[in-house]
């Protein structure tokens, strides 16, 4: 019976053995690494015999730990491929979305740009609805800028009519005073026509100056930039004009060394320095100082100061809020144009043009900022009053 049980065992993959007396497990080789399994069989004679079949844990074990890796590579295959997709679909989503943030971050600065509709959903809604508000916020910032021009050339419009009917005034006396003397063929008519022609003359030429003042504030070009050494011009300035008050102590300082040559319109950052000098000079009425610092300044070194500051009376509180509106002025014979034609120069130059109120001191200060780069391109700055 050996033969015929190993050959079965050996088909089957266990061991099988008999005996003709029934054993425990641990007899027949039963225990934590092999499980076995007895039957009896009976012959006609009534002679028993027991068949053990003896199977190794191994194998199952083996098979067992398969089972489990399968399962543990499968859940890690379906939870990376969670994870992508997840990923996937957070780009999807989140992509628009940051867009939209970057774009909305530039409304105030008005260089925020159109999305256009990508996609459906909710996203969508909310893409085309920033799109529709872009839309809507340029139209409403072109009819705002439009009737800020109008009120802006009304008010200049309202201004210069003001200007010039002063004037008019005192030639309209003058006409009407020579007419009604010589009507009675007064005496006195030759010697009043002297005095009248001349405030006439006057006053017309004060009218031309108003007209000039204003014809360029309203005509003026862009810069044209070159390389221009801010010393050498503020000197050639203060040279100028000292000539016109010898008692006044004019004086350059350059602060820091050196300033770097700045790009700039020659003609126009001279005409700059010359109102500042010459305002400074009427404000010490030819005794005094006037003192012109130069500086550069920036982190980078990347931008020049000028200041001009006088020891004259200084400039009330009232005017001060509006020494660089069209017309507003505190000399008799001024345009009021000086300054506003000087801080739009320096406002095309992208730099600054400021008054620098001094608490406890006399005079008053003025600050030119001009960056040494240069002005914007043309087509990148403001568009002008005239247009």
């Amino acid at each position: 019976m050996e033969p015929v049980l190993a050959r079965l065992g050996k088909t089957a993959g266990v061991d099988a053995t008999w005996s003709l007396t029934h054993r425990s497990d641990t007899d027949r080789g039963g225990g934590d690494d092999s499980a076995a399994e007895s039957c009896e069989i009976r012959d006609p004679a009534g002679d028993t015999a027991w068949i053990t079949v003896t199977k190794s844990k191994a194998d199952l074990n083996e098979h067992l730990h398969d089972i489990d890796r399968t399962v543990v590579l499968a859940a890690l295959i379906a939870i990376g491929a969670a994870l992508v997709a997840a990923v996937g679909f957070a780009r999807t989503l989140g992509r628009p979305i940051e867009e939209l943030a970057s774009e909305a971050r530039k409304v105030a600065a008005g260089a925020a740009r159109p999305l256009r509709v990508r996609g459906t959903g909710e996203v969508a809604d909310l893409t085309a609805a920033f799109d529709r508000m872009l839309d809507d916020l340029e139209a409403t910032r072109r009819r705002l800028a439009a009737t800020s021009r109008v009120a802006a050339w009304r008010e200049v419009a309202r201004r210069v009519a003001h200007e010039v009917k002063n004037p008019l005034a005192p030639i309209r006396a003058a006409v009407e005073t020579l007419r009604r003397l010589r009507a009675r063929d007064d005496p006195r008519f030759d010697e009043y026509f002297d005095e009248a022609t001349r405030t006439v003359l006057d006053e017309v030429h004060r009218i031309v100056n108003i007209v000039t003042e204003f014809t360029r504030f309203a005509r003026l070009p862009p810069p044209t930039p070159v390389d221009v050494d801010v010393v050498e011009l503020a000197r050639g300035v203060l040279a100028l004009q000292k000539a016109r008050a010898p008692d006044v102590r004019l004086e350059t300082v350059v602060r820091g060394g050196a300033p770097p040559h700045v790009l700039a319109d020659r003609d126009q950052v001279v005409q700059v320095l010359t109102n500042l000098v010459q305002n400074a000079l009427d404000a010490v009425n030819g005794k005094g100082e006037v003192l012109v610092t130069i500086e550069a300044t920036g982190a980078a070194r990347d931008r020049v100061a000028v200041t001009i500051a006088d020891d004259g009376p200084g400039i009330a509180p009232e005017i001060a809020a509006r020494l660089f509106e069209p017309y507003a002025t505190n000399k008799a014979q001024g345009t009021g144009l000086g300054l506003a034609i000087a801080q739009r120069i320096a406002i095309e130059h992208d730099g600054e043009l400021s008054y620098v109120a001094r608490t406890g001191a006399s005079g008053a200060t003025f600050r030119l900022v001009l960056p040494v780069a240069g002005p914007p391109p043309v087509s990148d700055m403001p568009p002008s009053s005239s247009s």
